[in-house]
């Protein structure tokens, strides 16, 4: 997939890619070697490679300097630009390479869904399940597309709202991240905490949701709750439903569970490596700022607007021929059902197909 695109596509995959953002971010990174090994492929890699990483140092320096985000539709304008910002300069050896010029750094922002790829490194218990999520599937492929695993941070004052594939709703509180597979395509749905997040999880009772912190797990079929895994404390409040809660390292299906119900709170105690309960959880901040948008509306929109906000939603690129859909326009509400269900609708609207995979949402035109 990733060798069919033109190279602001490819330009787009890596800045989507948590494995290049990582490897630039970190000179430890557990991608390093595959990276470096891409790069040497082929002289079109490492120009690539080159753009990308200008275009993230950009970033990084505005970032530094407390420089902000325009107004969303700016931003957007500059993301549309962003193929004629690919200027040609000579290398020392003579060579023309691919630049990006200052300033469209705040339309990678966007595209990412609000990921910030300042400091966008992997916590110590993310880090680890990449490394296993590598194992057990082999070397990366060079032309394997994006990761299958998307790190998402909020790094504003207030909450963000954070749309999961499977139609779950996480309001994220500043500074904190989590991680999880992109498309949720698992035997569960599996997402990695640091910080304080807000669930709203979609009831499948044969796909259970399940939350990692440092030193717990939190499973759950559907409810709604908040987790704490920061300043050394690890907690889970309960406001609708029930969920079950282990330690770290028991097995999850023959250990006895604590189950906790609304208005219920167990927190790890360091000193006894314990769970505790309470039952008169407070409400945090995060949870008196639980975001209320549910989503987007759009009436007799460009069906190009639709897809772009769907990258934004989800931090996965969505690949189409634009010119086949110039003329399409859609009514539609994003964000109350999950991703595969929301592109049924748009593509039964507009007589499309669709396929989706790691390396983003292929729309093909009507034949």
């Amino acid at each position: 997939m990733f060798f069919m695109l033109n190279k602001e596509e490819k330009l787009r995959a890596l800045l989507l890619d948590n494995r290049f953002v990582d490897w630039i971010n970190n000179p430890d990174s557990p991608y390093a070697g595959f990276w470096l090994q891409w790069t040497g492929e082929s002289a079109e890699n490492a120009e690539l490679a080159d753009a990308a990483r200008e275009f993230l140092m950009e970033l990084r320096s505005a970032e530094l300097a407390g420089e902000t985000v325009t107004e969303e539709t700016e931003v957007d304008r500059m993301w549309e630009s962003i193929g004629g910002t690919i200027a040609e300069r000579p290398t020392r050896e003579g060579q023309p390479r691919r630049i990006i010029r200052k300033g469209y750094w705040m339309a990678a922002a966007a595209i990412t869904g609000m990921l910030l790829f300042i400091g966008v490194t992997f916590f110590s218990e993310s880090r680890h399940q990449l490394a296993s999520v590598k194992k057990k599937t082999g070397q990366f492929s060079a032309t394997g597309g994006i990761s299958p695993e998307v790190v998402r941070y909020n790094g504003s004052e207030g909450g963000e709202l954070v749309f999961l594939p499977d139609g779950s709703k996480v309001t994220l509180a500043k500074g904190t991240r989590i991680s999880y597979n992109r498309l949720m395509n698992g035997k569960n749905r599996e997402v990695t905490v640091s910080g304080e997040a807000f669930f709203d999880v979609v009831k499948n009772p044969v796909k259970p949701f399940y939350i990692y912190t440092r030193n717990m797990v939190v499973k759950v079929l559907g409810t709604s709750f908040r987790v704490t895994a920061s300043g050394g404390k690890e907690s889970v409040a309960v406001k609708t439903g029930k969920v079950s809660v282990f330690l770290k390292g028991q097995d999850l299906e023959q250990s006895g569970a604590t189950i906790l119900l609304p208005k219920q709170v167990c927190t790890y105690s360091k000193s006894t490596g314990s769970l505790v309960m309470d039952t008169a959880a407070d409400r945090s901040k995060i949870e008196m700022e639980v975001i209320a948008k549910n989503g987007y509306d759009f009436e007799d929109a460009p069906i190009d607007t639709v897809f772009r906000t769907l990258e934004k939603m989800y931090a996965i690129p969505v690949h189409y021929e634009r010119s086949a859909f110039f003329n399409s326009f859609i009514t539609i509400s994003l964000g109350s059902e999950s991703l595969e269900e929301q592109l049924q609708v748009i593509t039964r609207t507009i007589g499309a197909t669709f396929s989706i995979s790691n390396d983003g949402i292929t729309i093909e035109p009507p034949k």
